[in-house]
C-alpha cells in the first residue's frame, strides 16, 4: 500500500479469488435467485481449494434460511471429494453421450461399500477418474 493508494479492488485480486467470493455471494446472498447454475466452477482454483469451496458452499446452501438449488458443473476430480455426498440432498450426476449422439444423465449415488476397492478405501475422484461412475469419455 501506498500513501495515494491504499484501498483493494476487484483489479487487485486474483481470478480464482474472484471466483470464490461469486460463488461464496451466490451461495449465502438471502436475495440470490433460488435455482442458480454456474458452469466450471472451479474455473481458475488450484484444485484443494475447488475441494475446499465445494464443501463450503454445500454447508452454506444446506443450512441457507432460504431454500436454494445450485446446478454446478466441473471436469475437476477433487471438487467430487468435496461433496458431502452422505447427505441425500446433495446430488452427483454424470453427463454423457449415448452411442447415438444423445445426451444422457444418470444420477450417481455413492454407498461406503462402493468407496472399498482392492482392500483399501477410494475416493470418489479415483473412482471417477478410473471410469467407475461414469460421464468419461472411453478413450
Amino acid at each position: 500500500m501506498t500513501d495515494k493508494r491504499n484501498g483493494l479492488t476487484g483489479y487487485d485480486a486474483s481470478e480464482g479469488a474472484l471466483y470464490v467470493i461469486f460463488a461464496a455471494v451466490l451461495a449465502t446472498l438471502p436475495s440470490a435467485p433460488p435455482m442458480l447454475a454456474i458452469d466450471n466452477v472451479d474455473h481458475g482454483l488450484n484444485p484443494r481449494l475447488a475441494r475446499a469451496l465445494m464443501s463450503h458452499i454445500c454447508e452454506w446452501v444446506l443450512h441457507a434460511p432460504t431454500d436454494k438449488q445450485l446446478l454446478l458443473t466441473t471436469h475437476n476430480p477433487l471438487v467430487l471429494d468435496g461433496l458431502p455426498l452422505d447427505n441425500d440432498e446433495i446430488r452427483l450426476f454424470s453427463v454423457g453421450r449415448s452411442r447415438k449422439g444423445r445426451t444422457v444423465v444418470s444420477r450417481i449415488s455413492i454407498d461406503v461399500k462402493d468407496l472399498q476397492k482392492d482392500g483399501e478405501i477410494w475416493t470418489v475422484s479415483r473412482l471417477w477418474i478410473m471410469g467407475h461412475l461414469g460421464g468419461m469419455p472411453d478413450v
